[in-house]
Order: C-alpha cells, then structure tokens, then sequence
C-alpha cells in the first residue's frame, strides 16, 4: 500500500480478510480513520500503525489479533476512538493511555488482559465509553474513574475485580450504563456525594 500516501480513511470491516495487516498500513502518516473490524486478522499490530501520529479513529475488533496491550499503540494526541474488543490481547492497561486526552472511547473487552485498572485513565476526562469487560483484571476499581464526569457508559463485568465499589462513583452524573457483575466487589451502593 506504500502508492496510497495520502490515504485518509481505510475501510475492511466485515470481510473475510486472513493473515497479518500489511506492515505499510499507515505509510505516508496520512490515516485517519481505519476500521478491519469483523475479519480474521492475526498476528501483532503493525509498527506503522502504532506510529501512525495521524489517526483519529480505528477498529480492530473482532478479530484474532494478539500481543501485549500495552506496547500495542501508542500515544497520540488526536486519537478519539479505540476498539481493540474480541481479539487476543493481553499484558497490563498502560498508564499512558490517560494521556491521550482527546479519547472518547475506549474498548479493550473480551481479550485476555490481567492487570489492574491504572489509576491515569481517569486523566481521559473526554472519554465517555469505557468498556474493559470480560478480561481478567484484578485488583480495585481506581476512584480516580470519578473524575469522567462525560462518561455515560461503564462496563467492567466479568473480571476478577475485588473490595469495595468506590463511593466517588456516585458523582458521575452523566452515566446511564453500569455493570459490575461477575466480578468479586464487596459493596453494592453507590451514592452520591452531591448536596
């Protein structure tokens, strides 16, 4: 694809597409919308996509892709919208996806990640889709969550989460979608600490 260098926006989602994707994804660092969601990709996420300084948006999901979350993009400054669900990620949530402060969702579900949620993605104050279910995270909810005052939708069912619901929480006034279950929290109640 290196004739393609003012690519803007790639689109595969819903295909049946194998094999790895192409090293030269992102050449020219014109990209910014891909989505090669519903496919069979595998392998690891290419170097150029990871560098890809330009990107806005991207699906990855449902696919067979794996590798270390955390080393599998990078950080950009104008990156909205990241869905890496049903794939074969795993590794630890890094820190240093609460630096990307234009994020506005962020889907890393149904993979095989085992970490603690890190207290930095409550500095994403734009995100309002936080979706990290069906992993296999440890560990306590970080209250610093509560600092998403645009988030509407949580989800972080089917972990290995545990202790006590942190009562902070009660302070996201935007929210409208919560799920907690299946994991080993202590304290059902939220409330909030609003006068």
């Amino acid at each position: 694809m290196n004739n393609v260098s003012r690519l803007e926006n790639l689109q595969l989602g819903d295909n049946n597409f194998i094999g790895e994707l192409p090293d030269d994804i992102c050449f020219g660092n014109a990209l910014e919308y891909f989505f090669a969601d519903g496919n069979h990709f595998t392998g690891h996420i290419p170097q150029s996509l990871k560098n890809c300084t330009s990107l806005f948006r991207f699906h990855l999901d449902r696919n067979q892709l794996t590798g270390d979350i955390a080393e599998s993009f990078g950080v950009h400054s104008n990156l909205s919208y990241i869905d890496l669900s049903s794939n074969n990620f795993y590794g630890e949530i890094s820190e240093k996806w609460g630096q990307i402060h234009m994020l506005t969702r962020l889907n890393i579900s149904n993979n095989n990640i085992s970490s603690a949620i890190p207290p930095q993605l409550g500095n994403a104050i734009l995100l309002r889709q936080l979706d990290l279910s069906a992993n296999h995270l440890t560990g306590k909810i970080p209250k610093e969550l509560s600092t998403l005052t645009l988030l509407f939708k949580l989800l972080l069912g089917n972990n290995n989460l545990s202790r006590s619901i942190p009562s902070e929480l009660g302070n996201l006034s935007s929210l409208e979608i919560l799920d907690f279950s299946s994991n080993n929290l202590s304290n059902l109640w939220i409330h909030s600490q609003r006068n």
